[in-house]
Parts: C-alpha cells; sequence; structure tokens
C-alpha cells in the first residue's frame, strides 16, 4: 500500500501549517513534514518526495500589495519548474484562504492543463463588508466536479476567516470555470441555495465561488478553512444538535490520503 507523504510549505507569515498537519494526522497520512518555503527552494527538500503539496492559510508578507501576491511571485521565480512538475505529475495541491490566494495570483488556478502556469485571469479581492469576516458559513460542493478532494461532499459548515474573500474574474474566465466544473464549492443559504446576499455569501463572491480547482481536478482552492473542523466538537453549535455533526473538513483531507493510496 502507498505511504502518503505531505508537504506542508511555511514561513513569511503562514500560520496555519499546524493545524493543517493535524488535519492530515487525523486522516491517516503516514508522513507529514511542515517546510519553510526556502528549504524547498534551496533544493535541500525535493517535492518529488511528497504526492501531497499544501499551501496554508495565514498573511504571507502581511498580505502586502494584495493577500498572496508576493508569495506567489517568490515562488513561480525561485520553484515554478518543480511545481509545475509536481502538478503535471497527477500529484495533489491544494491552497487554503492565503494558500489560494497565492495558486490563483500565480496563475496556478484556474491554471492550463498542459503549462500550469497561466495569466492571471482571477483574483481575491476585499470582501464587500469592508471588514475581515471570522465566523462560520455553510458552502456546497460541485458535483459534477471531478476533484477527489470532494468525493462524498454535499452540505458543508466551515469556518472563514478573512478580508480579501471576494473571487472575481471577466466574465468569459467566469464562463470557462463554470462550464468547465472548475467551481468546487459555493456559498449557499439556510436551504441550502447558492446566494449572493450577505451574510451567507460573506464576500460578495462572483457565482458565489468558494473554491475552485483546475481542470483536472488535482489542484484545489478554498477560501474557508477545513482543517478547523476535524471533530465534530468544532462545530460552533454542536452542543444544539441532536447528534454529532459529520466533520466534513477531515473528509476533505481523508478524500486526499484515500487517493494517494489507492490511485498514485
Amino acid at each position: 500500500m502507498e505511504k502518503v507523504s505531505v508537504l506542508i510549505l511555511t514561513g513569511y507569515g503562514i500560520n496555519c501549517d499546524v493545524e493543517t498537519a493535524w488535519a492530515f494526522e487525523a486522516a491517516g497520512a503516514d508522513r507529514i513534514e511542515r517546510v519553510h518555503v526556502n528549504r524547498v527552494v534551496n533544493g535541500e527538500v525535493n517535492p518529488d518526495d511528497f504526492q501531497i503539496m499544501v499551501f496554508p492559510g495565514g498573511f504571507s508578507f502581511g498580505d502586502h500589495i494584495a493577500s498572496g501576491r508576493v508569495l506567489g511571485l517568490k515562488i513561480k521565480k525561485e520553484m515554478g519548474e518543480k511545481l509545475k512538475k509536481f502538478i503535471l505529475d497527477g500529484k495533489l495541491v491544494i491552497g487554503i484562504c492565503n494558500g489560494f490566494q497565492t495558486l490563483v495570483k500565480m496563475g496556478v488556478l484556474p491554471g492550463d492543463e498542459k503549462e500550469v502556469f497561466k495569466k492571471q485571469v482571477a483574483t481575491l479581492t476585499h470582501n464587500d463588508s469592508a471588514k475581515y469576516e471570522d465566523r462560520w458559513v455553510r458552502i456546497k460542493a460541485n458535483p459534477n466536479n471531478p476533484s477527489p478532494f470532494l468525493e462524498g461532499i454535499d452540505i458543508f459548515d466551515v469556518a472563514i476567516r478573512h478580508g480579501e474573500g471576494k473571487f472575481i474574474a471577466q466574465q468569459h474566465d467566469l464562463r470557462m470555470i463554470k462550464e468547465g466544473n472548475m467551481i468546487a464549492f459555493q456559498y449557499v443559504d439556510e436551504n441550502s441555495e447558492i446566494t449572493q446576499h450577505y451574510p451567507e455569501n460573506p464576500n460578495g463572491s462572483e457565482l458565489a465561488i468558494a473554491g475552485i480547482t483546475n481542470k483536472k481536478g488535482n489542484v484545489l482552492g478554498m477560501m474557508p478553512h477545513p482543517e478547523v473542523f476535524i471533530n465534530g466538537t468544532q462545530h460552533p453549535e454542536w452542543t444544539r444538535m441532536d447528534k454529532m455533526p459529520e466533520a466534513l473538513g477531515l473528509k476533505l483531507f481523508s478524500n486526499a490520503v484515500k487517493y494517494v493510496r489507492e490511485k498514485l
């Protein structure tokens, strides 16, 4: 059986790496390493030794210029070829919150099937509320998206922690993302209907987008934080529920581990 190795990139203000490591540990990964980006850049750590790469949440470079922008430029310039090979090999990449912003601003999402990196065609910008949103929301997985991360996930209660989470793109790029089934998650209301209304849509994202994948589905970026819902008791209303809620954040990580064991 394939052993599952996870590379979690750290440094420069990334601060959700520990929780993300716990999530993969709970999901059954065999080897989890939290590694400063520079150790990958200088060749001390080789991404080829891993099957899953993670861009965790945080405030890389203090969110200067724009969230994820500086880190994205650094990674694209200094380890772009390593990341490109990793993705083209069919391995899994997930970017959460600041990690999602980084992948989008590098052009990895929505990306290019052959070249991986594409000219940036979307961004994540300031929330319509003009404030930092730190609470729980509800999102819905796209059943037509082929990503292994999404298997068996439908409606998903999850935490958000962001000030620049509004996903925007030109209409032809939004249409390409939608028609290509690259939308991964969308914000929904209490009736599980996709919504543009605040506060259910916490940032005003176009098409209520909370996350997208590349065309193949092996790269996922999402603004909410699944790593903080790996146990039912982390749900803010679990004591009011008739039964313990399923920790769907953990399921997302378990899906990744399962995919590596069975497919890679």
